[in-house]
């Protein structure tokens, strides 16, 4: 048999050095990561630093706004507190022109029946009645029954004008009476 040669086919040698491909490549990587750094500082500059601005503005505009909110919350305190006393005010005032007017009334009635006048008399005492009525929806439980009792003594006036005119004063007087001294209860001078 014959012996085959074997031939292996000889290796040349590189033409670049292992140390120059090395050095290639890292040249590579290294302006690689500078132009990756370099589009991380564009993106930081481009999109985070403003973002961040405007977050901090936004941030700083919300604070502001919270302090105006707790502001006006505090002035509508103060506003709905004022403006139950002045409802309360109201409320009295409103009491208070009730029983003059009904008052105004009885004694406009004595006059009627100090002057004979019937029609004049009974037109007051039916004006002080009504007004009666108001005053006893504007006043609390504890006063109704003084009320309920004046409006008694005025319907009792008006049955006396029928039959005479004169015999009335006594319980206009009365009435004029219990008036005043209400008035002076509800609303004292001070």
């Amino acid at each position: 048999m014959e012996e085959k040669e074997s031939t292996l086919p000889e290796i040349s040698p590189e033409v670049h050095p292992p140390k120059k491909t090395l050095r290639a490549a890292l040249s590579w990587v290294l302006v690689g990561l500078v132009a990756f750094g370099l589009g991380a500082l564009l993106i930081l500059y481009l999109l985070y630093v403003p973002t961040r601005q405007n977050l901090s503005k936004t941030d700083a505009d919300l604070k502001q706004a919270n302090a105006a909110i707790t502001e006006k919350t505090g002035q509508i305190a103060t506003l709905e507190a004022e403006k139950q006393g002045l409802q309360k005010n109201l409320d009295a005032v409103t009491r208070h022109m009730a029983l003059i007017k009904a008052l105004a009334e009885v004694r406009a009635a004595s006059q009627a029946v100090a002057a004979n006048d019937y029609a004049g008399a009974r037109l007051s005492l039916t004006e002080a009645s009504a007004t009666l009525d108001t005053l006893s929806t504007l006043l609390g439980a504890d006063q109704k029954d003084v009320i309920a009792a004046m409006q008694k003594s005025a319907a009792q006036a008006l049955a006396d004008l029928k039959t005479d005119v004169k015999s009335a004063q006594p319980e206009l007087d009365q009435l004029t009476k219990n008036l005043v001294q209400l008035e002076d209860s509800l609303f004292p001078n001070p």
